[in-house]
């Protein structure tokens, strides 16, 4: 899911610079203020964007299907629809923004976030940066040892990987590219049997002289079980590729 108070942001950054926005750009145009039916429009348009940005935003960002950048170009069109019935004709664009925004025949859509203001563009930036994180690949790490994160994200990161910690078995999913597990970890069996039944590579960890544990992970179907000095010293080499 997004992270409510970036999409929240952004919603709010785009929804309070429509009109101010939209009456900087009809002006450039030449289009008079007081044009029949486009106040009315440029309410109608910041309703729907409101709406909109709201129930896009809170989905998962898989879920998405358009940007929010497309949905305020989008939102254009009840000004253009005004401007329209009030006899103003159609601005000439060149042919990219024509293939790109037909239905833009005014010319009122912006091509970035950038021209909407500073707080607009820093907030797009932080949306894109949480979707961009959203869609890495994922290692998690089952221990209760808060050094062992200390440890491990370091290497995570530089594998290229995103670090989730699960703190207990009711935490744990599918979609990981590796589980990490430490053997002393009260749930660490839970973990290793129903994960590495769905599929997904598990990599166990715990005391050396622990034999016994790293023999039953393996049994339970870990892809590799090893001491924690080996482990922190092989992470790396542990860690799947990523391309």
């Amino acid at each position: 899911m997004p992270a409510p108070d970036t999409a929240g942001r952004l919603r709010d950054a785009l929804v309070a610079s429509y009109r101010p926005y939209l009456l900087r750009r009809l002006s450039e145009l030449g289009v008079a203020a007081g044009t029949p039916g486009l106040d009315e429009a440029i309410a109608e348009g910041e309703a729907w964007l409101a709406a909109e940005l709201g129930g896009l935003l809170a989905l998962p960002f898989r879920d998405q299907q358009r940007g929010p950048l497309e949905v305020f170009q989008q939102a254009m069109r009840y000004p253009t629809a005004a401007l329209e019935a009030a006899g103003i004709p159609p601005v000439p664009r060149d042919p990219a923004a024509v293939g790109a925004l037909p239905g833009d025949r005014h010319h009122l859509a912006p091509a970035s976030s950038q021209p909407l203001g500073e707080e607009v563009w820093e907030a797009h930036l932080a949306w894109g940066a949480a979707k961009a994180r959203a869609f890495r690949p994922t290692a998690a790490l089952v221990s209760s040892d808060l050094m062992d994160r200390s440890r491990v994200e370091p290497v995570v990161e530089a594998a290229g990987l995103a670090l989730e910690v699960w703190r207990s078995a009711e935490a744990a999913h599918p979609g990981p590219a590796v589980v990490l597990v430490d053997l002393t970890h009260p749930d660490a069996d839970d973990v290793i049997r129903s994960l590495s039944g769905a599929g997904t590579r598990v990599v166990a960890f715990g005391p050396h002289v622990d034999d016994v544990a790293m023999v039953r992970a393996r049994s339970l179907g870990a892809a590799d079980a090893v001491p924690r000095s080996v482990f922190f010293r092989s992470l790396a080499s542990l860690l799947p590729t990523v391309v």
